[in-house]
């Protein structure tokens, strides 16, 4: 499937049963499930992550993107059957392994038990046995907590009732309380920073997580963009509207029973019964009436975030990388924010180039400084790499950073990958807000919701706001116009 961006077409009228708003996984999820079951559907990406942005030339991704593999995650594998794309994807995604770089020595957590038992041996001789065994701990601590996730439990709980409920059902699953057994210290486990929207995880999502990546991390063309634009490609197959990346929204509309959007190049405004909202809270409020706003301060509050994801692209040629270097790469790396970066590599347009793509957890406060204070913090990231690749900055033929050079992260429309910190509160430490939002007929889908849980939380969280929107619409149509264009 091909992982280049497909410019969408202007909507194909002013009506919608639900509009979709923002460049996150869950809303595209969340479009293509509903086109599925029949429903008039507008997407429209506003905030510009769905797809590579563009510098010097070179189309870049956002951020490194691995995910667990397709079995790992039910909740995904329930959504690919549902679209008729479980073998499409199966067959793009590749499986990697991990490579662990220290500055004294490498080597790969391998799926292919042919190759890691040798290696392992040969990096921790007779130790090898002990080390593969914490692995497999690691990966059973995160299926600990299987059992409660195959119930479709509502979370996080909404209402009195459902938070009762859900409380004391909690006691029949012991596998929530499960912890990973990596040392705090291990450099597997500051993997946890680049898989979660999280910045300190608790023990259920630590757990998950990590279990889930050790599995065997998977790649998918084109990272998180391509798998967004795979799934825009079926949900435009269903018949759903799915607007180009650079189109945004000017202002959101609500009006009595219903919900509308205003496009920033058109004066329509397309209404709909529901609007659900793949953005962050802080975005799609200053999309709001400024009276309308208020509602979010609290929220706002309770799921703030001081970090974020730093991404560093360099385009380099293939021979400028270390031999044996493969697509996905942790490096211990002290003094730096997290204690870890973790390198991508990717295909570059260039011919016998690469995209080496860097990633470490960053101060959001640190872009006040502007340029220079970003230029500072990636010359302590070309410090830390060349400890393990001590020539490649010198055959850099491009560098770039969304921080700098993304249109739609510098304009403040859209922020890569924030870190949450989540509210004391939170229930089984992974659940930031709830799918409901402070505004009738506007629901959550994005990241903020389940953050904990990282990619399964954002396939999750579209499973239960199509839920309850699909039901409503059942029960009430408060457009009355269905089937007319």
């Amino acid at each position: 499937m091909s992982a280049l961006v497909r410019k969408g077409t202007a909507p194909g009228r002013h009506v919608y049963d639900v509009i979709v708003v923002g460049g996150q996984l869950g809303g595209i999820v969340s479009t293509a499930l509903f086109a599925r079951r029949g429903l008039q559907v507008l997407h429209v990406p506003h905030d510009g992550l769905c797809e590579p942005y563009v510098h010097g030339g070179a189309k870049l991704p956002h951020a490194p993107f691995l995910m667990p593999p397709i079995k790992a995650v039910p909740a995904f594998d329930e959504v690919l059957h549902e679209l008729g794309l479980s073998t499409t994807i199966a067959r793009a995604v590749q499986m990697v392994p991990l490579q662990l770089l220290e500055q004294d020595r490498w080597f790969e957590l391998s799926h292919d038990e042919k190759r890691r038992g040798p290696e392992l041996a040969r990096v921790f001789g007779a130790e090898a046995e002990g080390f593969d065994e914490l692995m497999r701990k690691a990966q059973s601590a995160g299926d600990a907590s299987d059992s409660f996730f195959q119930g479709h439990p509502n979370l996080p709980p909404e209402g009195f009732f459902s938070r009762w409920k859900f409380k004391r059902s909690l006691a029949r699953f012991p596998g929530l309380a499960m912890e990973t057994p990596l040392p705090s210290d291990a450099l597997v486990r500051k993997l946890s920073s680049f898989i979660a929207s999280v910045e300190s995880l608790g023990t259920l999502g630590r757990a998950r997580t990590l279990g889930r990546a050790l599995a065997g991390p998977a790649i998918f063309p084109g990272g998180r963009e391509g798998l967004w634009q795979a799934l825009a490609d079926r949900a435009r197959e269903l018949g759903a509207d799915v607007l180009a990346g650079d189109e945004a929204i000017d202002r959101i509309v609500l009006e009595g029973s219903t919900v509308g959007v205003r496009l920033t190049k058109s004066d329509t405004v397309y209404r709909a019964g529901y609007l659900v909202a793949a953005a962050d809270l802080d975005v799609l409020t200053g999309l709001l009436p400024e009276k309308q706003r208020k509602a979010a301060a609290k929220l706002l509050a309770s799921i703030s975030a001081q970090k974020a994801l730093l991404t560093l692209n360099l385009v380099v040629p293939e021979k400028a990388l270390p031999r044996g270097l493969g697509a996905l790469a942790l490096v211990d790396a002290p003094g730096l924010e997290g204690g870890a970066l973790l390198l991508q590599v990717g295909p570059a347009s260039l011919a016998d180039h690469r995209v080496l793509t860097v990633c470490l957890p960053a101060p959001l406060g640190l872009r006040a400084g502007g340029e220079p204070a970003i230029r500072a913090l990636l010359a302590q990231v070309y410090a830390s790499l060349a400890r393990v690749m001590p020539f490649t900055k010198a055959h850099v033929t491009l560098e770039s950073t969304p921080w700098l050079d993304a249109a739609q992260v510098v304009a403040g429309r859209a922020e890569v990958a924030p870190l949450f910190r989540l509210a004391p509160e939170s229930w089984l430490g992974v659940t930031g807000l709830t799918t409901a939002s402070p505004w009738r007929r506007i629901m959550m889908t994005g990241r903020q919701v389940l953050p904990g849980l990282g990619f399964e939380g954002e396939v999750l969280a579209a499973q239960r706001a199509v839920k309850v929107v699909e039901s409503s619409l059942k029960k009430n149509d408060p457009l009355k116009t269905r089937k007319p264009g």
